[in-house]
Parts: structure tokens; C-alpha cells; sequence
């Protein structure tokens, strides 16, 4: 009888007895879920209301509300479990999906050139669909960052296994290897020291303790800022009911304001501000001629390539025919992978020369999209002031 009624943790059998826990241990297939409930692995597609409701709109037509998307999102993600000794470990969405979904379309983009053509032309569409989805529905998600980690370690994995190493130099080897690891190196600094950007509640007359944590999505804030780093001004954050320093914004995904806030960065799942600026600078530029180099390394080993120039003894080379790539699968494959750094760095190309200008003028990113254009100095002390920190 005891076993038949207590199905969950905290089931009342009667209104008159005290709540039973269940203390049988699980097996290696069971579960709790996220509504403390016993559950077990082979019933993952049984009773989920949001599922089968919109699975009803969709089928009608009807629009599918956010609350039924984000209990679907979070259902499936709390079922996805692998057997495991004291009970089914959860493997979450976003950890898995971004490496499956990378390796699995630069395998098809290596078929042939219609496959690459669809690929590289879905990847942007893809990317910015989910990025437009789970900004609605999982805002803190991990997703992106997990993507730029995997696509990293994708090329590095690419260039050491399947381009021509006897067709290389060991100083490109070395330098392609150097950069990428700077690249890591300044992306891991910038998340780590962005919890340093987050203002937390006044300690004393003028002091602020850090703070991270919170959920939503980037900006608004205050009025009436003042021009000058140098001022001592605290004003009043509407969202968070407290006094923040001087241009600082408030970030509805990091939920708490962020001093010197640049822009909240969905590819390393953290804010860019005063205190991790210059290494997610610096981290775009080592990635953009990692990227840079490898495409070049890849393609003028794959394809027939021809000299352009010589500097400093070193003949620069570009790939001339590559007409005839698709014909062996890991030489189509070194070829896409190219193909898909020149992508990479593009997007990268484009976020580096916005923030050159940006901070040439002397504004963040978060005050030139509230129209906030205020040149506080001239070109070269702007730069010095970024270097310096201030």
C-alpha cells in the first residue's frame, strides 16, 4: 500500500496524514523532474500539456504564446536524460545541440558545391533565428557561447588532421595555433572578469560592491548623464531601485547594471563593460587573424595556388583553381571549412571596425543605440582612456 500511493516526493494520500517522502532509492532510468515529480526516462513523450497544446494551435493556425514555447523548451530539455547509476542524468539542449548542429551541417557542406551553397547561406538565417527564438524563451542560454567554443575547436581539430602538414611551414602551424589560443585566452578573461562590470548595492558613501546574476535581456536606464568619466554623480536605476555610478546601463539578461556597458554579448553568454572591454577586443582581433590565416593555410593547400608577394622573406600565396575540391571528401571538407572561417571573420571584420568608431568617438555601443552621441575628447585620448582602463 505504501509504495502504490507514494508516487512523488511530498504526496499527500490524505488531507488529515503529513506529507510522505519517497525514500526508494532510484534506478538507474528514474528521475525527479522539474515539477518534483518521479519520473522515468521511457515516458519522455507522455503527458506534456504544452506540447500538445501547441502542437493544437500549430495545426490550427493559431499563434503559439511565449509561456507555452518556454514550458515546451524547458519539458524537453527536462526529459532529455542517459541512464545512470543513482538515477537518469539530465543532458541539457543547449550543451548538445550546438556541437551536433555544427559538425553535422560542415559534414553535408562537403557533399558537393550545391550542399555547400544551401549550408553557408542557412547558417546566418539559422543562427539568427535562434538567437531571435531563445532571446524570447531562454535569454541566459548557453547556447551561442558553446557554439563559438565548438566551432573553434572544430577548425583547430581540422587544421592538425586533414590539411597537408608537409605543405606547411611548422612557424604557420605555430602561429594559426598561437592565435587561437590567444583568441580563447581573452574570450575565457572576458567572461570571467564580467561579473567586475556589475553594480551591486551601495557599500558605503561612494562605494559599490560587484553583483552578478539575474535573467532577461539589455537596456534602459536613466536620464541626465553627465559628460565627464571623472564625475562622482550617482544616479537612479528604475530597474533595480538603486544608485549606479555614471554611464551605467542597465542589462535585463545579466539583471543588474553594468558600468560602462558596450553591449551584452550572446557568444560569450556575458555583458562587454569597462573592466573586460579591451580583452574582448583583443580576443576578436587574435580570432579574426586566426580565422584570416587559416583560410589561407587551408585553401592554398587544397587548391592550386599562386604567389602574390614576399614580405620579409615569407611568400604570400592565394588559392587560384579549386575546381576540382569536391572530388575527395576530406579535401572538400578542409575546403569548407575555409569557406566557413571567411564567414566567421567577416562577422567579426564588421563588430571590430563598430567598435574602432565607437570608441574613437568616445561612446559605448549601449549609448550610441539610445542616441547618446556625446564626443567627450578627441580620437587618440578616447583610445588612451580605453587602453588605460578608464
Amino acid at each position: 500500500m505504501n509504495s502504490h500511493f507514494a508516487s512523488y516526493p511530498g504526496d499527500i494520500r490524505d488531507d488529515c496524514y503529513e506529507p510522505e517522502l519517497d525514500t526508494d532509492p532510484l534506478c538507474c532510468c528514474e528521475y525527479y523532474d522539474r515539477n518534483a515529480a518521479r519520473n522515468h526516462i521511457l515516458a519522455c513523450c507522455c503527458n506534456c500539456t504544452d506540447v500538445d497544446e501547441s502542437f493544437d494551435r500549430f495545426i490550427s493556425g493559431r499563434p503559439i504564446p511565449v509561456d507555452r514555447q518556454r514550458g515546451m523548451l524547458l519539458t524537453f530539455q527536462d526529459r532529455i536524460r542517459i541512464p545512470w547509476r543513482g538515477g537518469a542524468k539530465q543532458i541539457t539542449v543547449d550543451n548538445v545541440l550546438p556541437v551536433v548542429l555544427l559538425v553535422a551541417l560542415q559534414l553535408l557542406a562537403a557533399v558537393d558545391f550545391y550542399c555547400s551553397l544551401v549550408i553557408f547561406t542557412a547558417i546566418p538565417v539559422l543562427l539568427a533565428y535562434l538567437k531571435r527564438f531563445l532571446g524570447r524563451v531562454l535569454p541566459k542560454t548557453k547556447f551561442f557561447s558553446l557554439w563559438l567554443f565548438w566551432s573553434g575547436i572544430y577548425l583547430v581539430i581540422l587544421f592538425e588532421s586533414t590539411v597537408p602538414l608537409l605543405e606547411l611551414l611548422p612557424e604557420e602551424n605555430l602561429a594559426f595555433v598561437l592565435l587561437m589560443s590567444l583568441s580563447f585566452f581573452c574570450f575565457y578573461k572576458t567572461n570571467q572578469r564580467a561579473g567586475q562590470n556589475h553594480v551591486g548595492q551601495p557599500v558605503g558613501a561612494g562605494g559599490f560592491k560587484d553583483e552578478a546574476n539575474g535573467d532577461s535581456q539589455s537596456a534602459i536606464l536613466i536620464s541626465d548623464r553627465e559628460d565627464s568619466d571623472e564625475s562622482d554623480g550617482r544616479l537612479a536605476c528604475q530597474a533595480c531601485r538603486k544608485y549606479v555610478p555614471p554611464r551605467s546601463y542597465h542589462c535585463k539578461v545579466c539583471g543588474t547594471c553594468v558600468v560602462k556597458q558596450d553591449h551584452h554579448s550572446v557568444w560569450l553568454n556575458c555583458c562587454v563593460g569597462r573592466s573586460n572591454h579591451r580583452f574582448f577586443l583583443a580576443g576578436s582581433f587574435c580570432s579574426l587573424l586566426a580565422l584570416l590565416l587559416f583560410a589561407n593555410l587551408s585553401l592554398t593547400s587544397v587548391c592550386h595556388p599562386t604567389p602574390i608577394f614576399t614580405v620579409f622573406g615569407v611568400t604570400v600565396m592565394l588559392p587560384d583553381d579549386c575546381s576540382d575540391i569536391y572530388f575527395q571528401y576530406d579535401i572538400a571538407l578542409c575546403f569548407t571549412g575555409a569557406i566557413y572561417a571567411l564567414l566567421m571573420s567577416l562577422f567579426i571584420l564588421i563588430s571590430l571596425l563598430k567598435q574602432s568608431c565607437l570608441i574613437s568617438r568616445g561612446f559605448t555601443g549601449t549609448e550610441w543605440q539610445r542616441g547618446e552621441h556625446i564626443n567627450r575628447r578627441n580620437c587618440l585620448v578616447n583610445w588612451k582612456m580605453f587602453c588605460l582602463g578608464q
